[in-house]
């Protein structure tokens, strides 16, 4: 499976300093155990500190399994699924809880929010890329940053692909819906790069996306507050006004600026992770703005549905409700 680097020589915010100095990490016994408490830590209004737990988690679940580097030099990259002839491209975005990715970095087609979705657009004769972005313990905005990076590299090397740049959309799960609302609401046309690092010819495309889709997506903290600890430095959140400010800047609810953009909701009725009003108030936020867009509630889903036939079968399959609605609002 062909993984392309998105970034140049330079990649802001690498160097060769040890994520281990950064990170607290305890012993596993069990990598199960060890996903539930992962899980389960995640959801809350009120601050907790689980650090340790999400350094743990990413250490046995990433870094011990070799599919990320113990220093900070991992290379982001996107794995292209092209189709021939496609008159849409969808960029991918897995979620993980800014701790890991839901995706297959060695091509296995397990992960239900990665390859099996580009698989799934490909049935449908869409092109599509899925992103491997950086995570804990990089710090934010560095999840954004590759974000834009990835809709900028693809826009740049359209034509290599075949494909216009105009009909490039993304389609985000959970943490993954972060990075695509959060790109289209919070960063967009702007550029969040450390001082040591030089833009090059790729970061002066455009980062313009002609549709977004979120998948029972992350839109803030404000009802996920522990998950603060695997996206900032401890110095960031250490008092109650410091993460209530974080909260604020990071929420694309309360800094909605993307009316322009078709939005496509989905998500689950018994979502455990997000709770309803999380995603009801962003919703609410479309209907006020005039926003072109389509909820699709899956009345007995919980989080984390995917692309998988298992879940489809079980909960509806939602993914040919999203390609009509894409194949009608990004005309080609």
């Amino acid at each position: 499976m062909e993984k392309v680097k998105i970034w140049g020589e330079q990649i802001p915010y690498n160097s060769e300093k040890s994520k281990l100095t950064d990170m607290d990490i305890k012993k596993a016994h069990s990598k199960t155990l060890l996903m539930l408490r992962f899980v389960f830590g995640l959801k809350g209004e009120t601050y907790k500190d689980k650090k340790t737990l999400y350094d743990t988690f990413t250490y046995y679940q990433q870094i011990a399994g070799g599919f990320e580097k113990d220093t900070y030099e991992d290379e982001p990259y996107i794995v292209p699924f092209p189709v021939p002839g496609s008159k849409q491209t969808v960029l991918v975005v897995p979620g993980g809880g800014f701790a890991y990715k839901q995706t297959d970095c060695d091509g296995e087609g397990n992960q239900s929010e990665g390859d099996l979705m580009a698989k799934e657009l490909n049935k449908q004769n869409i092109s599509a890329f899925v992103l491997w972005y950086r995570t804990n313990p990089y710090r934010f905005p560095v999840p954004l940053v590759d974000m834009q990076r990835a809709v900028r590299y693809i826009r740049f090397h359209a034509s290599d692909y075949g494909i216009r740049p105009d009909t490039i959309s993304a389609v985000g799960f959970s943490a993954g819906g972060f990075e695509v609302a959060g790109l289209i609401n919070l960063i967009r046309g702007k550029n969040l790069f450390p001082m040591d690092y030089n833009p090059d010819e790729i970061d002066r495309v455009s980062d313009e996306i002609a549709s977004a889709g979120l998948v029972y997506p992350c839109l803030g903290f404000h009802y996920l507050m522990p998950l603060l600890s695997a996206c900032f430095s401890p110095e960031e959140i250490d008092t109650e006004k410091k993460r209530q400010e974080i909260a604020h800047k990071y929420s694309c609810t309360d800094n909605f600026n993307s009316s322009d953009i078709p939005q496509f909701l989905c998500y689950g009725g018994k979502d455990a992770l997000i709770v309803k009003e999380h995603t009801m108030e962003y919703i609410s936020k479309l209907d006020e703005t005039g926003t072109r867009h389509e909820v699709l509630l899956l009345p007995k889903a919980n989080h984390g549905f995917g692309a998988s036939l298992k879940s489809r079968r079980k909960y509806g399959d939602w993914i040919p409700g999203y390609i009509e609605w894409l194949n009608h609002e990004v005309t080609v």
